[in-house]
């Protein structure tokens, strides 16, 4: 086998030109281009894993919010019962203050009531007894009745505080003299005497005659009023009757 020298270096020569021509514009070009893909690729992983983190870091804000919103409407649940057992219980201790204020005021109320039943009841019973007092009065002859409040009438004078007494009559005053039947001659007489004995002189009488006194006498001066007589005994009995029945005490239940 003939080697040719000169074919193999030309062959060679060619070889090496090739592969520099193919490492410089082609290999090189190749390989930049596959370092820029690299390059993106990883910055595209990087930026996906930035954005991941980011949402991580984003889901676990959220998370951080649901929970602080849970914890949140937990404790408004938490004190809207509470507010709402308040205000029933609030309401519950107000509607037994008012029922127990209701109840007070009704049973002041039916006291009241009772109090002045009972006052209006003693008060026509004490207006009955009067009446009933009265018509039995009225069958005593009047003439005969009196004669007793005559014959007391010096007494009843004598009795008499100075100051009314001085007030009945005064010297040139009249006095009258009512009485609940006409007097008779001799007890006119009798009441002058008295009178006379009673004032130290004798005053000027004027006798009257008032059948609503029953029977007695009343002295009617200037400035004064001496009632002796069954009306004006059965006028204070029917006062106090009247006094009595207002100060009634309400009966215990």
């Amino acid at each position: 086998m003939h080697l040719d020298w000169s074919t193999l270096a030309l062959q060679t020569i060619n070889v090496l030109v090739l592969v520099w021509l193919l490492r410089r514009f082609l290999f090189r070009p190749i390989v930049d281009i596959v370092a820029a893909r690299r390059a993106a690729v990883e910055k595209t992983l990087a930026d996906a894993a930035a954005a991941m983190a980011g949402l991580d870091a984003r889901a676990a804000d959220l998370a951080g919010r649901e929970q602080a919103a849970q914890a949140d409407a937990t404790r408004i649940r938490a004190a809207a019962h509470e507010a709402a057992k308040a205000d029933r219980d609030t309401l519950l201790q107000q509607a037994a203050t008012d029922a127990a204020q209701a109840r007070a005021e009704a049973e002041a109320a039916t006291a009241r009531a009772r109090i002045a039943m009972q006052r209006d009841l003693e008060r026509q019973a004490g207006e009955l007894a009067v009446a009933v007092a009265m018509r039995l009065l009225q069958r005593i002859p009047a003439e005969a009745a009196t004669g007793a409040f005559v014959a007391a009438l010096e007494d009843m004078l004598t009795g008499l505080p100075d100051e009314q007494r001085a007030g009945l009559a005064e010297p040139g005053a009249e006095l009258e003299v009512a009485s609940a039947a006409a007097l008779t001659p001799q007890a006119r007489a009798h009441i002058a005497g008295r009178l006379q004995a009673v004032f130290g002189y004798a005053p000027a009488l004027r006798f009257t005659v008032d059948p609503a006194l029953i029977a007695g006498i009343e002295l009617r001066g200037p400035h004064c009023t001496v009632r002796n007589t069954w009306r004006a005994d059965l006028d204070r009995i029917a006062a106090d009757l009247h006094l009595d029945s207002t100060h009634v005490e309400p009966a215990l239940a």
